[in-house]
């Protein structure tokens, strides 16, 4: 399993609109191989806030197929010209262990 992170900083009192775009079907739902998408919104800090956008993937083949897709291409179009943006990162993962309640 692939975990993908992408850390979002923005200037504060901007984070829920930016976070509300994850929320719209983009086509990552009907991915073969997407597992889910969670948005996490961190409490502001020094006039920034901070989102971090997790996807999840069954393997690096299905992560493949999303960022080569029309959909994904569709979706990013002018992501580079939000001037509330400060910074933003992008990290893998793969998943190594996993424990749940109870075990």
């Amino acid at each position: 399993m692939i975990v993908v992170t992408n850390t979002i900083k923005v200037k504060e009192g901007h984070g829920d609109g930016l976070a509300s775009r994850f929320g719209q079907a983009n086509g990552v739902q009907d991915m073969p191989g997407f597992i889910r998408l969670e948005v996490w919104h961190g409490a502001p800090k020094n006039g920034v806030e901070e989102l971090k956008i997790c996807t999840t993937w069954e393997d690096e083949d299905a992560l493949k197929g999303w960022t080569t897709s029309p959909s994904f291409r569709e979706s990013h179009r002018g992501a580079g010209k939000n001037e509330n943006i400060i910074e933003a990162s992008l990290d893998k993962y793969e998943l190594l262990l996993s424990r749940t309640q109870g075990e």
